[in-house]
């Protein structure tokens, strides 16, 4: 008899023990501040940052066959972080100097006559960067016969859409002639672009100070 009583009191302490460490378990399972939870708020993914934080990328394109435009080219790669792009004819056998820079008047005035065919223009290398890839794009050019050299008249022609709404930057090289048909070109091939302030015109007489003047006009203008 008294077996089975102990028997009983065993089987009922057991009992209440089981369900003491139950109820202990489910209050932890519950708690706000328990490490689980802790464990998971250190673990978030960190919040991206709001905004485009990627760099503007600039080019640098241009045409030159004196060799003068390559020097400014120089200068502003010295200053300026940015992916340069020279423009080549396909004949590259042709004398420009020639009976008077005939073939660069015959080119320039056979882009005036229609300036909207592309048969106006003369043929062109293909290039090996898009330009459409960049914010900003600088262009150095010559002038031929008081208008941008017909060699890169040929490239903004063909890239026009690509350059719709991108900052343009423009560099002229010239022996003595003022560079407003050039500016003129420039803004008939690509009404669309955002030009800034200032043209940088770099003739004979201040070719020397290229280096000084680049580096003001890009404080001025883009830097």
């Amino acid at each position: 008899m008294q077996n089975t009583r102990m028997k009983k009191h065993w089987t009922s302490f057991m009992a209440l023990a089981l369900l003491s460490l139950f109820a202990f378990v489910s209050c932890g399972k519950s708690d706000p501040d328990n490490t689980g939870t802790e464990k998971q708020e250190e673990t978030e993914a960190p919040q991206e940052p709001q905004g485009n934080s990627d760099p503007e990328r600039c080019l640098i394109v241009y045409y030159s066959y004196t060799g003068h435009c390559e020097e400014i080219v120089a200068a502003l790669s010295s200053h300026l972080e940015a992916d340069v792009l020279r423009i080549r004819e396909a004949d590259e056998s042709a004398d420009y100097n020639a009976n008077g820079y005939k073939l660069g008047s015959d080119m320039i005035n056979a882009i005036n006559k229609a300036p909207d065919q592309a048969a106006s223009y003369p043929a062109i290398k293909s290039v090996d960067k898009e330009a459409g890839e960049y914010d900003t794009i600088i262009v150095v050019t010559p002038l031929w016969h008081s208008r941008m050299a017909a060699i890169m008249q040929t490239y903004l022609f063909q890239n026009s859409n690509k350059l719709k709404g991108k900052n343009i930057g423009l560099v002229v090289s010239s022996a003595s002639s003022g560079i407003s048909g050039v500016e003129a070109d420039a803004k008939r091939l690509l009404p669309d672009g955002k030009f800034y302030a200032s043209s940088l015109w770099i003739n004979h007489q201040n070719h020397s100070n290229r280096a000084r003047l680049v580096k003001e006009w890009l404080e001025k203008n883009i830097i």
